[in-house]
Parts: C-alpha cells; structure tokens; sequence
C-alpha cells in the first residue's frame, strides 16, 4: 500500500468486483496511515510522560504529570479505536482479494453484489481463516517455483496468526465470531504484516492475473 495499484486495467473482473477492490485497498491504505501515526503519537506522549514524573517525584505539584498521565490515555484509547476500525477493513481485503484470486484462477462467474457486500464486511475470523487455508497451487495457476514457495510461505505465516488470534476459541473448536466484537483492547498484535499481506494479494496478484493480458 506504498503505491496504490491501478484499477484501469483489470478487464477480468467485473465493473462491481474492481469498484468493491478499490474501495477496501484505499480505505486500508489510509487507515495503514493514520494506524502508524497513532503508535508515533503514543509512543510520544508515553516518553514525555516518563521523563515528567522523573523530575516531578516527591514534588508537591504535579499538574504536568497528571495532565500527561490523561493525555497518555486518551492516546491508548485513540490507537485501539484505529486498530479495531483498521482490523475490520485489512481482514476483509485479504478475505474479498483470495475470493476473486480464486474466481479468476477457476474461470469462474463474477460474484454478486449481495456477494460483495458480504465480503467487504469484517469476516469471521473462521472465514478468514478458510481464506487463508486455500493453497498457491490453486490461487495462482501460472506460478511455479520459487515465487509460489515464498507465496507459500507468507500465506501460512498468516494463517498461523490468524487461528492464534482466536486465542482459546481454537483449542474449544470454534472460530465463528469477529475479533473486534469479541475482544478488547488491542488484541491484534503488530497488524503490519496484514497490511503487507493485503498489499501483496492485491497490488501483485490480483494486478496481475486480473488482466486478460499480463505485462
């Protein structure tokens, strides 16, 4: 999501598919943005605060500490608010980017607009898990050698995290349920290989078996 794909050419995917692609990858992009710019602002207002309660220790006034120590909170909240909204659109690009790799790779017919509008809605995290289950050898039928092993080995890197997140969901069989609905605060970890992952899915693969002519 450094570079933005275009979405012009991408002749085997319907009107509806390249509209629903191009609005999760952008809003994931930016919300990659602004994700980033909260951990800085956090991490900022975390030190300051460090080092203020260092030379206010044992003072009598310590305003500046508390106003701090509040501030400090109010980052944590904002970067979970972000993480939760930026968790909902990462996991549903990976999951609507393997679902049309998969059509494409099966000649199958363009999906639905009741289709996509499911798609584009935070998965499960058992639909993403599905998602992310589903081999390169069946994904990307032109790919062979070493760019499908590295493929290979990105993808159950992923599905690896994505059943951890599930925590003890997983050990009692059951992944039926969203993360941002039945966890809180910031239960996700580093979120930034899925953006990595959503990147690669969409401006690699997608770009590139979505044509009817390759460059």
């Amino acid at each position: 999501m450094t570079s933005l794909p275009q979405f012009t050419e991408l002749d085997r995917l319907t009107s509806d598919e390249v509209e629903a692609l191009r609005d999760l990858f952008c809003a994931c992009a930016d919300l990659r943005h602004e994700l980033r710019s909260a951990d800085a602002l956090g991490h900022r207002v975390y030190h300051s605060l460090n080092n203020t309660e260092r030379y206010t220790e044992g003072q009598r006034y310590t305003r500046h500490a508390g106003a701090l120590l509040e501030l400090d909170q109010i980052t944590v909240d904002y970067q979970i608010a972000v993480e939760n909204v930026a968790w909902r659109h990462v996991s549903a690009c990976v999951v609507l980017a393997t679902a049309l790799l998969d059509r494409l790779a099966t000649n199958a017919p363009g999906l639905s607009a009741e289709d996509l509008q499911k798609l584009t809605a935070e998965p499960w995290v058992s639909t993403l898990c599905a998602a992310l289950s589903i081999p390169g050898e069946r994904l990307l039928p032109r790919c062979s050698g070493g760019p499908l092993d590295h493929f290979e080995l990105d993808r159950k890197k992923m599905l690896i995290h994505a059943e951890s997140l599930g925590g003890r969901n997983v050990a009692e069989g059951g992944l039926d349920f969203v993360m941002t609905e039945a966890t809180t605060g910031g239960p996700f970890g580093d979120m930034e290989p899925w953006f990595v992952w959503a990147d690669h899915l969409v401006g690699q693969e997608i770009s590139y078996y979505g044509r009817s002519t390759p460059s």
